[in-house]
């Protein structure tokens, strides 16, 4: 598959990002990103970033909110978005032969969006059905929790924000922050595909975003919480490393041993040999400049104890040579074998240019994961002293 970057695009003169790949296959996958998430949230109301969002659906100058979805379906096509706490993601799959009317659509949303004050109003009732929908699933809820009682002022407001702040969103505000962040020198596009001239033709708004710069910290806190459940969850969070940290492959490559898999020795140890628990598993949340390590397990509340006296000496077990190897090779494998899948292409490709700015190649990754050693490893094991405990029973 041929690939090359385009930045700044001169056919425009402008400050657009995009990144392209010609594919062989009849698909066209385009992703767009918009460097705005709820750490670009201040002066706004918490959740604005996804509630703009969820607008871009809801009318167009030239569709209505219903001939938008009938746009879509008679493409046969495949759109998407989400919000993250530092960006939002649109993102379209369809065949070549209808690539047009798929570029068309992305560029009515990205700069003819209306939010019709009717539709303003449906959807804060939507969102709020979404946020009693999270605050209904403990292990859903559990890690927004965490965020809002760890993390600094930028990052601690959950993606949906909150029943009190739906209720600030009107049209000014939300206008106001669509084409204050959804601009030219702000916005990163992912292509994969056979006709990249035609992504080249899309026009974003030319003015120069707002800059912020969301400075991140964790405070560990322990709160219990009694929601009346017939089984108690049990989350455990450290402060972790951002993407541009020197440890950050140590910590993603820790993380993915610890927790991440069957054959994990937290895995192995509270469920397989104590029959401690049914759920249990590690992540890592990076962001720029920080991050979250959190270690989650769903069992009886007796069990609690036990389970958090084994996962502290786990924690800082020493790793061998094998079980380094076995878990580079794990993480490796794992990045080639999504490879298969443009789409996954396409997403790899436009998150590595939003965070370094160029990008990373599979070679590259897999001689940063190699190059990973047992001394760094022990170095993320000293980070994990002071943890953040949240249980809800």
């Amino acid at each position: 598959m041929q690939s090359f970057l385009i930045e700044r695009g001169p056919y425009l003169n402008k400050d657009l990002t995009i990144t392209t790949r010609l594919s062989p296959h009849e698909t066209v996958h385009i992703a767009v990103y918009i460097k705005a998430g709820t750490n670009h949230e201040e002066g706004y109301p918490a959740g604005i970033a996804h509630f703009v969002e969820h607008m871009l659906f809801k009318g167009t100058k030239k569709f209505t909110a219903k001939a938008f979805s009938e746009e879509i379906d008679a493409i046969g096509g495949d759109v998407n978005a989400y919000t993250t706490k530092e960006y939002t993601c649109y993102s379209v799959k369809t065949l070549k032969r209808f690539e047009h009317r798929a570029v068309l659509l992305l560029q009515e949303m990205l700069t003819e969006a209306e939010f019709p004050a009717e539709e303003i109003e449906r959807e804060k009732q939507v969102i709020l059905e979404e946020i009693k929908m999270t605050e209904d699933d403990p292990e859903d809820y559990i890690y927004d929790l965490m965020q809002e009682k760890t993390f600094s002022d930028s990052y601690r407001s959950p993606i949906l924000g909150y029943r009190a702040s739906l209720n600030e969103m009107n049209r000014d505000n939300l206008i106001r922050f669509y084409q204050s962040y959804y601009t030219t020198d702000n916005i990163i596009i992912s292509y994969v595909g056979q006709q990249p001239e035609i992504i080249q033709t899309l026009k974003i708004f030319d003015q120069p975003s707002i800059k912020t710069k969301p400075a991140f910290s964790f405070k560990p806190v322990s709160l219990t919480m009694d929601r009346s459940l017939e089984q108690s969850h049990f989350l455990i969070g450290f402060e972790a490393v951002g993407y541009h940290h020197p440890l950050y492959d140590a910590f993603s490559l820790f993380s993915s041993y610890f927790g991440e898999s069957m054959s994990s020795p937290l895995f192995r140890r509270l469920r397989e040999e104590l029959s401690l628990c049914y759920n249990v598993y590690s992540s890592l949340e990076s962001f720029i400049d920080g991050g979250l390590f959190t270690i989650y397990i769903g069992c009886d509340e007796q069990n609690v104890p036990a389970a958090e006296e084994e996962i502290i000496k786990l924690l800082t077990a020493p790793l061998t040579h094998v079980n380094l190897t076995k878990a580079q090779d794990y993480l490796i494998t794992s990045a080639y074998m999504d490879n298969d899948y443009e789409g996954h292409i396409m997403a790899r490709d436009g998150r590595s240019l939003m965070y370094y700015d160029r990008l990373i190649t599979l070679e590259e990754f897999e001689s940063r994961i190699r190059a990973v050693t047992l001394e760094e490893i022990a170095q993320v094991q000293e980070m994990l002293k002071a943890p953040a405990k949240i249980l809800f029973k």
